[in-house]
């Protein structure tokens, strides 16, 4: 009886740590922030990071982080060792890849290190190391707010920011629809349930989703 308690004690902390919006796969985050009009963030990892773990533990359990990756961002922690193959723009050509060939396309040399992308899948910038949790909120809200084409980031940072991200309803095919529904870990559709903000909400009435809207939630997939 013992020996099940102190599993039990080991095994919680990584529970309670998770990002509950984290996916495993790079071809899934690039396709859902297109389809959900947010920007993408990539992890590069690795099995043996001792500073991955840190930034999963202690960055992505802060609050005001979780809050605007799930307004505003879809973010996955990928490994070399992924099974299967990952598809990126090379040029115009539509170059599918092994991770370990994704690795060195985008030149890592230590993990972790972030990759943001547009919201139409175009490079934006990189973060190589890790990033406490009060230094990644200011990096997000630079992102989100997209001030990076007015400003520099020094400059944005001292000045005093509340962004949380930009509510939309984003109009969607069957076809996108249903990818949100299957393969978003926070993507709810909407019967009636409590209202949590940062949720992605997919509903097929027009009606519903401005009320969703109204009530502050950061993104409504409505099906078109």
């Amino acid at each position: 009886m013992k020996k099940i308690i102190f599993v039990l004690i080991l095994v919680l902390p990584a529970m309670v740590f998770s990002y509950s919006g984290m996916l495993d796969d790079f071809d899934t985050a690039i396709k859902l922030a297109q389809i959900e009009d947010k920007e993408a963030i990539v992890m590069f990892s690795d099995t043996s990071c001792v500073y991955c773990v840190k930034f999963v533990k202690e960055t992505l359990s802060d609050e005001t982080v979780q809050n605007l990756l799930r307004a505003g961002f879809v973010f996955s922690q990928i490994y070399k060792s992924n099974p299967g193959t990952a598809s990126y723009i090379v040029g115009e050509e539509l170059k599918e890849m092994t991770y370990n060939d994704l690795y060195a396309y985008f030149q890592i040399r230590g993990t972790p290190t972030l990759w943001f992308f547009t919201t139409e899948g175009a490079l934006l910038t990189n973060l190589p190391g890790f990033v406490p949790a009060k230094d990644f909120v200011p990096i997000l809200r630079f992102i989100g707010e997209k001030a990076y084409e007015s400003t520099t980031f020094d400059v944005f940072r001292s000045k005093t920011s509340d962004y949380m991200g930009n509510a939309k309803i984003v109009r969607v095919n069957e076809e996108e629809y249903n990818y949100v529904l299957e393969n978003d870990p926070i993507a709810v559709e909407y019967e009636g349930q409590d209202v949590d903000i940062y949720t992605v909400w997919l509903t097929r009435d027009e009606s519903t989703a401005e009320g969703l809207l109204e009530e502050g939630v950061f993104r409504v997939i409505l099906l078109n």
